[in-house]
């Protein structure tokens, strides 16, 4: 067995050691469907997007009584970037959000457990690390990475692929182990902050918090948590806003298709890649610093390539398939889907410039790439039965995977981000939480945050 590690318990040790360890986990959200409400507000809302935070925060807006409540969705499917697709004709795929990522006190294993949505535990210790040219990781691979992150915390700022630079430059690490370290810290940072090293930093990663107890995917796919939400919400879908008119009251939302909303409030649940883009325009425009935060804060990139086999032919056992391979971070790592499903199925993972890259490709290039990945692995190859790939980056209604903290900014945009504008305006989504961004359970606790912060001031004017 090699030393690859769950990437946040990685992660945790490497920044233990620098000093910078994550917080402990947090405390989850009130339980969904708990009504606050003596009465129904009839002040209409709306709520810009039907991913995961725009679906707790109509819900929970609904259990304090709101009964005018509208979700605008982009999309013709809910969910945002938890998607369930099938392959295979009905086997259900994430290709979106997989993980529940540690399980004690997260809202989402709750929601998991009150709807008897099975679950699988992940075991990033079970893992099997090839080379492309045969052989297998450094006996000291665990030592490696373990003075890597020492040499890293002498200077927290700079960015990792020049901490990697510094200490490769010792002299000390032959050029296995070189090729050995580059590929843990792509699966273990690069894989997990969708960010290349260049862009990341010791102190830039070491910002939020965790909750414990492992992670889990979901056999019959994440949409199963979305469906528990979604009864008795007004969802409509396939037609994207495209302004938001908040000078007067009552505040105006237009979409695409010329309709338009006049609203008391709006929850803007937009993901950091789509307030980049600007796709939606703001009237006025949004304050200073939450532009500033828009700018620094960055969208990472992570994208799967599925794919479905007639039988295994891979380490069967093994839940965590390492590969070190000619260009480095391609195909570099894969979820061995067996062990939780009973299929043979495979999830391929690339992320950052690789990802970003690769999506130039046609489906049926990148799934030739990826069986040559396979192959050199494992000698001949079989086609799959079927596949699917994903393109988050050239997603237009996510222009990405999640947020990170690239070295020029600080945990503290996602707080930026989050803050509303004249108690009219509210903010969610996983990118604007400092304790638990890029999570499915953070955009969901932001989403409840969000519905608190817009009752709470409903209730003071309705108290004048």
């Amino acid at each position: 067995m090699s030393t690859v590690l769950s990437r946040r318990t990685a992660l945790g040790h490497g920044l233990a050691a620098a000093g910078l360890g994550a917080a402990a986990s947090v405390t989850a959200g009130r339980s969904l469907g708990r009504s606050d409400a003596n009465s129904a507000h009839a002040e209409p809302v709306v709520i810009v997007g039907a991913g995961i935070s725009g679906l707790a925060a109509a819900a929970e807006l609904r259990a304090k009584g709101f009964a005018d409540v509208v979700i605008l969705e982009a999309r013709d499917r809910i969910g945002g970037r938890i998607w369930t697709d099938t392959i295979g004709g009905d086997v259900p795929i994430d290709l979106g959000a997989s993980w529940i990522h540690g399980v004690k006190g997260n809202p989402i294993s709750a929601i998991a457990s009150d709807n008897g949505i099975a679950t699988a535990p992940t075991d990033y210790d079970n893992d099997v690390v090839h080379f492309h040219d045969g052989g297998a990781p450094p006996e000291r691979a665990e030592d490696i990475l373990d003075g890597f992150w020492s040499s890293a915390r002498r200077r927290p700022r700079q960015s990792l692929a020049a901490a990697y630079s510094s200490y490769v430059a010792t002299g000390e690490l032959g050029v296995r182990e070189r090729r050995y370290l580059a590929h843990e810290l792509n699966t273990i940072v690069e894989h997990e902050f969708a960010a290349d090293v260049g862009r990341l930093s010791l102190e830039s990663i070491a910002g939020g918090r965790e909750f414990r107890g492992g992670d889990v995917v979901f056999p019959g796919g994440y949409r199963q948590i979305l469906h528990a939400l979604v009864p008795g919400l007004d969802i409509r879908c396939a037609d994207p806003v495209t302004s938001i008119d908040h000078a007067d009251s009552p505040i105006v939302v237009t979409t695409a298709s010329g309709a338009t909303y006049e609203t008391s409030a709006v929850i803007v649940t937009l993901p950091l890649g789509v307030l980049k883009e600007g796709t939606v325009s703001f009237h006025p425009a949004l304050p200073a610093p939450k532009q500033r935060a828009i700018g620094l804060l960055a969208m990472g990139v992570l994208n799967k390539t599925c794919l479905l086999f007639d039988d295994v032919f891979w380490d069967e056992d093994a839940e965590i398939i390492g590969y070190v391979g000619p260009v480095p971070g391609q195909w570099a790592e894969t979820v061995n889907l067996y062990p939780a499903t009973g299929l043979p199925l495979l999830m391929m993972f690339n992320a950052a410039s690789v990802a970003t890259e690769l999506e130039r490709l046609s489906d049926a290039d990148t799934v030739t790439q990826a069986l040559g990945a396979l192959g050199e692995m494992y000698g001949s190859t079989p086609q799959p039965s079927d596949a699917r790939v994903t393109r988050w980056s050239s997603d237009p209604w996510s222009r990405g995977a999640y947020s990170y903290v690239p070295i020029n900014a600080s945990f503290e945009q996602y707080a930026e981000l989050a803050g509303s504008i004249d108690n009219r305006l509210f903010f969610a989504g996983e990118a604007t939480t400092e304790d638990n961004p890029a999570t499915v359970h953070g955009s969901y606790l932001t989403g409840q945050r969000a519905a608190s912060q817009l009752a709470g001031t409903t209730h003071r004017r309705r108290a004048r």
